[in-house]
């Protein structure tokens, strides 16, 4: 009986079965033809939302023995060279083989439909590979499962958020109640605080690592769940190692690190030009106790029904995204009352400064460094 099971794993361990593996998604290159200028151009929702047909520029010669994959919504008219090529039904997968359609260097795919609204869906590059078991004559060392990156992720964030948290608290423990005392948002007022003179003093700099850190935790989660993938998770080579997930956070938490720094500098400078003389140090300090208590809600939210939902469901960030939009404007009417209550500026003038000032929030700021394929 030994015996059986010693060939059992032994025959299991150079077995693999067919699977379908994603090369390449067309979310972003989405054309429009126009008319009047006699050529395609990028596709763009705002404008081009309503039209009856949507194109895709395919170089097949890109794709040596892969697919082209179609799960239509809809049902579909799929034109090739401006010819009527299938007409695709609804719930049906198609799959081309782009061998067969490498006689062109460059083809046009045209989607029509009556009622198309948005982008039609989904259209992917696909190869048939082997999803071996084991590797090597090893048999028990075994592939890393698909959901692996989706459980790496929330172990290694969790604990680096949990690390940072916990180093604020024991170390500056009135530091870190300040920063989540959450009652402000009830009592509407400014507490003059002794870290609010020194803005880059030690344990702002840690609050400011900690916010930049889960800023880039969240700019991951979501692109992990989302389903308007950029470039870098759509590239399913990417989870293969930890390098690369790790460089996007990393580089995203520079990015985050370097935006909330500048803040200050630009707080600094509209005071300045507003004759608001003392509000810099006050507004730096309300941005990153609002900012960080409403993310870590936000965060702690979004990674609780990432988990109950599984790694392999997408998510639709939009209604979080128009939740971040919200809490930026009320944040903007938390800030006015805010300060008017604490000082004695002139209400036009605090009224037009963070107009301006919340206002970059919303189109260049922290919500693009999060959600940059809703923008």
């Amino acid at each position: 009986m030994s015996r059986f099971f010693l060939w059992a794993l032994l025959l299991l361990a150079f077995t693999g079965q067919a699977a379908w593996k994603k090369v390449y998604s067309f979310d972003r290159d989405w054309l429009v033809y126009q008319e009047a200028w006699k050529s395609f151009l990028p596709y763009v929702s705002s404008k081009h939302y309503a039209y009856h047909s949507k194109s895709l520029e395919i170089h097949p010669g890109d794709f040596p023995k892969a697919y082209l994959a179609i799960y239509p919504s809809e049902n579909y008219h799929l034109f090739l060279q401006g010819t009527l090529f299938k007409t695709l039904r609804k719930g049906e997968v198609y799959r081309i083989p782009m061998d067969s359609l490498a006689k062109e260097d460059k083809l046009v795919l045209t989607v029509y439909l009556e009622d198309l609204q948005g982008l039609p869906s989904d259209f992917k590059v696909e190869r048939d590979e082997k999803v071996v078991v084991a590797e090597k004559a090893d048999f028990f060392s075994l592939q890393t499962r698909s959901g692996a990156p989706f459980s790496n992720f929330f172990l290694l964030s969790i604990l680096s958020l949990m690390t940072c948290l916990g180093l604020l608290f024991a170390a500056y423990p009135r530091v870190f109640t300040s920063f989540y005392r959450y009652s402000d948002w009830i009592r509407w007022e400014v507490k003059d605080e002794v870290w609010m003179r020194r803005p880059f003093a030690l344990p702002n700099v840690l609050v400011l690592f900690t916010l930049s850190l889960l800023t880039s935790c969240l700019a991951y989660l979501v692109g992990f769940k989302t389903i308007q993938k950029d470039e870098f998770f759509s590239n399913g080579d990417n989870f293969v190692a930890l390098w690369p997930s790790l460089f996007f956070i990393f580089s995203k938490l520079g990015l985050s690190f370097l935006l909330f720094i500048s803040r200050y500098f630009v707080y600094y400078l509209f005071t300045d030009l507003f004759k608001l003389k003392g509000l810099a140090n006050v507004h730096y300090f309300k941005s990153l106790q609002t900012n960080l208590q409403f993310f870590t809600l936000l965060f702690a939210s979004i990674c609780f029904y990432a988990v109950y939902v599984g790694p392999s469901k997408s998510i639709d960030f939009s209604s979080v995204l128009y939740l971040v939009d919200g809490y930026f404007l009320f944040r903007f009417v938390y800030f006015f009352q805010s300060f008017q209550r604490s000082f004695s500026f002139p209400r036009l003038f605090l009224f037009i400064y963070l107009l301006i000032i919340e206002g970059q929030i919303i189109l260049f700021g922290i919500r693009e460094l999060i959600f940059p394929t809703y923008i």
